[in-house]
C-alpha cells in the first residue's frame, strides 16, 4: 500500500510535467523584482518587447485599463475627475492608441522605467486625456440636440413575445374554446415553450396571467366572489371545475419548466481575480536588515506551485505546497488552495545558513537539505503577516 509519501511524490512529480502548450512558447507572466530591470539600453528593449508581446498576446483592451488609471494616479498624481474622464475613453483608446495600455501594465509588474520613459508615457497619457476632455464636450453639445430615445427593456421584450406567442394561443385556443362552450380542450405549454424559446421571466409572466384567470373561475367555482358568480353565472360547475383543471395543469408545466431548466443550466466559471487585485492587501515584510532578505513581488504567488516564506520573529521557514490545478490563490492575507498534507513548517536554529540555500537549490535538494534539520515539522495555516519575508516561488 502505498505511503502519504510515495502519494506526495508522484503528484509532485505530475505537477512537474503540468504546462500548457501555450506556457511552452509564451512563458510565465513577466515579473520584475526590485533591481530586475536591465541597465543596457539593448537588452532593455529586447526584455521589454518580450514582456510586451506576452500582454499582447494573453490580454484583451479592456483587460489594460485598470492600469492605465493606476498609473495616472500613483505616478502623474490625477485626480477622481481625471480619471472619470479616461473611463468615458473606448477600450482601445485606452489599451493601444493612443493609451500606453502595455506599458503600464508592466509597470504594475514591477519594471522601473528611465526619465525618457517616464517623459514618454506621460505625453501619452496627457494625449489620451485631450482626447477624453474633447469627447466630453462634444456629448454635452450632441446631447443639446439630440431627442430623448425611448428605451425597450430586455423585460418588456421578453412580455411582448410572451404575448405575441404563448399567450395568444391559449386566448386563441383555450380561453376563445370556453366561450363557445367547449371545456374539452388541452393546451400543451411544456412543448410550446420550448416551440417559442420562451424562459425564466417570460415563462413567469405567462404564468402570472393564467394565475389571474384561476382565481376568477375558483372564487366563481366556490362561490366566494359575487362579482365572478355573476360573470360564470351561464357556466356550469361542471365546466367550470373542467376550466379549473386545465389551468392548473398549464401552471404545473410552467414550473416544470422552471425545473428543467435549471436541470441542465450550466454554472458559469468563476474568473480568477487577477494577480495583483489578490496581493493588494497582504501584509509582509519588505526586506529585513538582519537576515539580508528581501521579498519577492508578491503578484508572482498566484498561479504559482510552490512557495516559501520565512517568519523573521520566530525564524520559521514555512514550504507551501499546491495540488489545484489552478495554483495559489491569495485572498486577504491568507494562501488559499495549499495542501496541508504537501506543506511543512520547521524552526531554524542558524537561519543564516539555511536561507541562502532555499534561495538557490532544487526542491529535491531542499527536501534532502530539510531531513538534516533537528528541529520538529510541523503543519502550516496559510497566514502571512507583516514578519513574513516572501523568499521563492517555483512552478513546480
Amino acid at each position: 500500500m502505498a505511503t502519504v509519501a510515495a502519494k506526495a511524490k508522484v503528484s509532485e512529480t505530475r505537477r512537474s510535467n503540468r504546462k500548457t502548450i501555450d506556457n511552452t512558447y509564451m512563458g510565465t507572466e513577466p515579473i520584475f523584482a526590485k533591481g530586475e530591470t536591465p541597465k543596457d539600453p539593448q537588452e532593455q528593449d529586447s526584455v521589454w518587447s518580450r514582456a510586451a508581446n506576452w500582454y499582447n498576446y494573453y490580454y484583451s483592451m479592456k483587460d489594460y485599463s485598470p492600469y492605465v488609471y493606476k498609473y495616472g494616479t500613483e505616478i502623474l498624481g490625477w485626480d477622481k475627475n481625471q480619471i472619470a474622464l479616461l473611463k468615458g475613453l473606448k477600450d482601445f483608446e485606452v489599451g493601444m492608441t493612443p493609451g500606453p495600455g502595455k506599458a503600464c501594465v508592466i509597470w504594475a509588474r514591477g519594471w522601473q522605467y528611465n526619465s525618457v520613459w517616464q517623459a514618454r508615457i506621460k505625453a501619452r497619457m496627457d494625449e489620451m486625456l485631450a482626447l477624453a476632455i474633447k469627447r466630453q464636450n462634444e456629448v454635452v453639445e450632441d446631447d443639446e440636440d439630440t431627442p430623448v430615445k425611448v428605451v425597450i427593456t430586455p423585460q418588456m421584450r421578453m412580455k411582448s413575445k410572451m404575448m405575441d406567442t404563448i399567450f395568444a394561443d391559449f386566448d386563441d385556443y383555450i380561453v376563445e374554446g370556453w366561450f363557445e362552450n367547449d371545456y374539452d380542450r388541452k393546451l400543451d405549454v411544456y412543448t410550446l415553450c420550448k416551440k417559442y424559446d420562451i424562459k425564466g421571466q417570460g415563462i413567469n409572466m405567462f404564468k402570472e396571467k393564467v394565475i389571474d384567470y384561476l382565481s376568477e373561475y375558483s372564487e366563481a367555482y366556490n362561490k366566494t366572489c359575487e362579482q365572478c358568480i355573476e360573470a360564470f353565472e351561464h357556466v356550469s360547475r361542471g365546466n367550470l371545475k373542467k376550466a379549473i383543471k386545465q389551468l392548473e395543469l398549464i401552471i404545473s408545466d410552467c414550473d416544470a419548466l422552471k425545473q428543467s431548466a435549471k436541470a441542465v443550466r450550466i454554472p458559469k466559471a468563476k474568473k480568477p481575480k487577477a494577480s495583483d487585485k489578490q496581493v493588494e492587501k497582504l501584509k509582509f515584510l519588505k526586506e529585513s536588515i538582519e537576515y539580508k532578505l528581501a521579498s519577492i513581488n508578491p503578484v508572482m504567488i498566484p498561479t504559482q506551485f510552490r512557495l516559501y516564506v520565512f517568519n523573521t520573529k520566530y525564524k520559521k521557514l514555512f514550504e507551501y505546497v499546491t495540488s489545484s490545478t489552478k495554483g495559489f490563490e491569495v485572498k486577504g492575507c491568507t494562501l488559499q488552495n495549499f495542501d496541508p498534507k504537501l506543506s511543512r513548517c520547521i524552526g531554524l536554529r542558524k537561519p543564516e545558513e539555511v536561507l541562502p540555500e532555499i534561495l538557490k537549490k532544487s526542491p529535491k535538494q531542499i527536501d534532502n537539505l530539510w531531513k538534516t534539520l533537528t528541529t520538529k515539522t510541523g503543519e502550516c495555516n496559510g497566514r502571512i503577516n507583516a514578519e513574513c519575508i516572501l523568499l521563492r516561488v517555483m512552478d513546480k
